[in-house]
């Protein structure tokens, strides 16, 4: 009776568990008709029967018990061994014994391979390749019986035990079905991958072919000629090596192989010709097709039919090494003013979602038709990225939100400018139209152009019009009774700030687009008037501009240090009193000065470092940061909103003459008209950008407030570990919390998992611009390709915004954690957003490593009258803290003094 043995067309009937993963693979590349050897399976019933009969299944078990990881290799040797050498020393039951006679004792003068098929090998997650031992040229049964032993003992080779608990598979119940195959004497073998394994390309098979049997090249014996053939095409590149071996049969030993020299005129000839190249890759492509992965296959070649001998997933490709996927841009060099370093879940959901319903919003005031809005959906929702923590812009959305306006490559280059983009894009381009598509296009571009100029023109009463809607909005809001509402209450309070707010966000948009359009004509005509450094004459030209909103937190600190400064006890308060006690001390010592400080708090309290970060902690939860800025105040006696700007006219007034002077001898009369208008406009459209940017900032301010409420209240019921954990979920899980729409409601689990990822990104320092392929988190580094190794010598350069020399010590600040006393030294940060204003006034020069002309940080510090340059890159890791240097504000240089006298 049949127990152990099936030849191949019985085997299509067996469960896969009897077959183990190779001749399972074999069994249907039978039944689809793939050129195999004939062959039979001794399946894993007859492993299981020799181990029991021979008391080894306990033995195995035991031994190998205690082994969990795959770092125990060195104490796994030796039971691996024992193990082996108690399977070879193992008797064959007689069932299988007889039924080895039926099969092969009439075969005697017959080779055969003998392989393992072992149960879980060549399976996608784990292929198992070169782990166990395979047997060639074996004739007559005591050699089949011989090779069967070895076949089961290699189940149990060290590295094939290792493999296993790399991936996570447990030792025990480790079971071997055994393949016996006709052996064919190939004249030339090799192995084909239908996906290159060398470039990960999925286009591409990538065949290995030597002289002689298959062996040589798996054990790495014999050097291959090499063709790369695309899966569709017929274009083949070929690399010849110099076959100087080839493993044959050993026909002296009637078994086995031996090694032998290959002849002179075959060393550098090609093993396979075009034809048999495109008709093995198309054998090829067929088995991936059927299996619907790509394919590391063994295969032979005799007397020109090709045999394929096995076949298992690739189980891993490396990164394309030319991708063919779509190509995105990210570049953070001016959205990390707001969102600096390492951001949270609910921050990077609520940035993105707020972007697009702004966006999408200010497409309907241009005019744009819903049908072209939703065509621009995927544009819409994708304006942001977030790369390990980092939010960054979608470069390629931003430039086709662009091509929606008219005179699409001047926005552009004026957009890079406004965005501090130091590697121009050019992926997406102005579409070129036929004559007719220019005429069909038209009335879309017009409707654009008179919406927009039309917003242009009425942006003073839409500014005017939006503040009074925000404060109607933000005054309606119970700011201070938040904690008598329950959670689905404060959901509902969020999305009124969602309908009443963020959907009505547009005048801010218009504006910025008119800051980018009046900044490129300022900017062109000062270079068209031929200055050799037109943005150092354009900043001056924007200094001393009031009623910027911007500067106001810095002003009424000012009038505070004032008020200190007339009260002597209170200034001793003040200058020796911890930070964290301090306000509830003024409030017994100097009630009128507490209610200075509680005005301060409501009107700026939401502006700090980092304020577009919802995770970020502001003077509302904490007022330390308010009292280590006025004690910083307090070492200059002579700082006072008179003498901050006592300079700015004189600078704006001489750039006016030198800017006015040029343009009108070498562009005419009508020139500068022109380019005062645009300056004022430019002006206008400035001082419109900062004072809406503090509402942003009250406005984000509110949503913080709801969510921690949120927080505090889930924490207390134990949805939460602690209440700031409500930073971890993203916007639409907190809504789909609350509308039961939760794909996880674990929000514990799932805060803690995130916790782990997030805390890992802080050590990671990302490049400003790279670009991604095809799936942004699958296969991409994230690195920017031109970038050039940190220079610790010599002195450097950036982008200057206000003119000034300032010789004085460096200090590095990061946070609001740092120490904060400046006292005229050189304020050195990588990014900074309005909440660093309060640190200005008592810097001697602001140096920022990121930034542009038009960033907060130049436009606050053009207003304070302080030298500035921003764009240096790499500046913090470069000086070191309290380092001397030498900065000139106009020329935007940094002169590195005591790193020079050293040399």
């Amino acid at each position: 009776m049949k127990q152990h043995i099936y030849t191949a067309d019985e085997a299509l009937f067996l469960a896969p568990e009897l077959l183990g993963g190779k001749a399972a693979n074999l069994a249907w590349m039978t039944r689809e008709a793939i050129p195999v050897p004939r062959w039979w399976v001794v399946t894993t019933s007859a492993f299981t029967q020799l181990l029991a009969d021979n008391g080894l299944r306990d033995f195995i078990e035991s031994a190998l018990v205690n082994f969990q990881t795959s770092e125990d290799l060195n104490a796994l040797e030796p039971i691996a061994a024992e193990i082996r050498q108690r399977v070879l020393a193992a008797k064959i039951p007689n069932s299988l014994k007889v039924e080895l006679a039926d099969y092969f004792g009439q075969r005697q003068h017959q080779y055969f391979a003998v392989r393992s098929s072992v149960l879980g090998e060549d399976a996608q997650g784990a292929s198992f390749a070169g782990q166990m031992d395979s047997y060639l040229f074996q004739r007559g049964l005591a050699a089949i019986e011989e090779s069967l032993l070895q076949v089961c003992a290699s189940a149990f080779n060290t590295r094939a035990l290792h493999y296993r608990l790399s991936k996570g598979i447990a030792l025990s119940d480790i079971r071997a079905a055994v393949i016996i195959q006709e052996m064919v004497e190939g004249e030339v073998s090799g192995v084909m991958f239908t996906a290159h394994p060398l470039n990960g390309s999925r286009q591409h098979a990538l065949i290995s072919a030597a002289w002689g049997v298959g062996e040589g090249i798996v054990a790495g014996v014999c050097n291959t000629d090499e063709y790369t053939v695309p899966l569709q095409g017929n274009k083949i590149t070929t690399t010849l090596a110099d076959k100087d071996l080839a493993v044959v049969f050993d026909h002296e030993a009637g078994r086995g192989t031996k090694e032998i020299h290959v002849d002179e005129a075959k060393r550098h000839k090609s093993c396979l010709t075009d034809s048999q190249v495109q008709q093995l890759r198309d054998l090829g492509r067929l088995i991936a097709e059927y299996r619907h992965f790509p394919q590391d296959i063994e295969w032979t070649l005799r007397q020109g039919q090709f045999y394929i001998l096995q076949t298992r997933p690739i189980t891993r490709l490396p990164a394309p090494t030319a991708p063919v996927d779509k190509r995105i841009v990210f570049d953070n060099s001016n959205i990390q003013e707001s969102y600096c370093g390492v951001t949270t879940p609910l921050t990077f959901s609520f940035a993105n979602r707020g972007y697009g319903v702004v966006y999408e919003q200010t497409m309907r005031v241009l005019g744009v038709s819903e049908k072209e809005i939703q065509a621009h959906r995927g544009m819409l929702d994708n304006m942001l990225g977030l790369i390990h923590g980092r939010i960054y812009y979608n470069i390629n959305n931003w430039y086709r939100g662009l091509l929606l306006l008219p005179s699409f490559n001047t926005n552009k280059a004026d957009m890079e400018r406004m965005m501090g983009l130091t590697d121009p894009v050019d992926l997406v381009q102005d579409t070129v139209m036929s004559f007719g598509d220019k005429l069909r296009k038209l009335p879309q571009v017009l409707r654009a152009l008179f919406h927009l100029i039309n917003g242009f023109r009425q942006m003073n009463e839409r500014v005017k019009a939006f503040r009074a809607m925000f404060e109607a909005v933000y005054q309606s809001v119970p700011r201070r009774t938040l904690h008598t509402l329950t959670t689905g209450e404060l959901i509902e309070q969020a999305r009124y700030l969602d309908r009443e707010l963020l959907q009505k966000w547009t005048s801010p948009i218009i504006n910025d687009f008119y800051v980018m359009m009046m900044n490129g004509r300022v900017h062109r005509t000062l270079v068209a008037a031929g200055f050799e450094q037109p943005s150092v004459l354009q900043n001056n030209l924007l200094s001393g501009e009031d009623g910027i909103e911007s500067t106001e937190p810095t002003k009424m600190l000012l009038r505070m240090c004032a008020y200190i400064r007339q009260h002597p006890a209170l200034r001793t308060l003040v200058e020796t009193a911890d930070n964290a006690t301090l306000l509830e001390r003024i409030q017994i010592h100097d009630p009128v000065f507490h209610a200075q400080c509680l005005d301060y708090i409501e009107k700026y309290g939401d502006r700090t470092i980092g304020e577009l970060k919802l995770e970020s902690i502001t003077l509302r939860q904490n007022t330390s940061f308010l009292f280590a800025v006025l004690k910083n105040y307090l070492t200059r006696d002579d700082l006072t909103p008179e003498t901050l700007s006592a300079n700015e006219a004189r600078f704006r007034q001489q750039a006016e003459q030198d800017a006015f002077t040029a343009i009108s001898s070498k562009l005419g009369a009508g020139k500068l008209r022109t380019f005062k208008t645009h300056l004022a406009k430019l002006r206008d459209a400035i001082r419109n950008r900062e004072n809406m940017r503090l509402a942003r900032t009250r406005m984000f301010g509110l949503y913080r407030d709801v969510f921690l409420e949120i927080g505090q209240q889930f924490a207390a019921d134990g949805v939460l570990a602690e209440g700031r954990d409500i930073f971890y979920i993203s916007l639409d899980e907190l809504y789909a919390w609350y509308d039961g729409r939760a794909v996880q409601t674990n929000l514990r689990g799932l805060v803690a998992l995130r916790k782990e990822e997030y805390a890992s990104y802080e050590a990671e320092d990302l490049a400003h611009h790279f670009w991604t392929y095809g799936m942004v988190y699958h296969h991409n580094s994230y690195a920017y390709p031109y970038q050039e190794s940190i220079q610790t010598e010599g002195d450097l350069t950036g982008v200057g915004c206000y003119p000034g020399i300032v010789e004085q010590k460096i200090r590095l600040i990061f946070t609001p954690d740092d120490e904060l006393s400046l006292n005229g030294q050189i304020l050195c940060t990588v990014r900074t957003d309005p909440g660093w204003a309060p640190l200005f006034p008592t810097a001697g020069g602001i140096l920022v490593e990121r930034g542009s002309t038009l960033s907060h940080s130049a436009v606050v510090a053009r207003e304070l009258g302080i030298p500035a340059i921003v764009g240096i890159p790499n500046i913090t890791k470069i000086l070191q803290d309290g380092e001397r240097v030498r900065m000139d504000g106009a020329l935007g240089t940094i002169v590195r003094l005591e790193h020079n006298n050293n040399d």
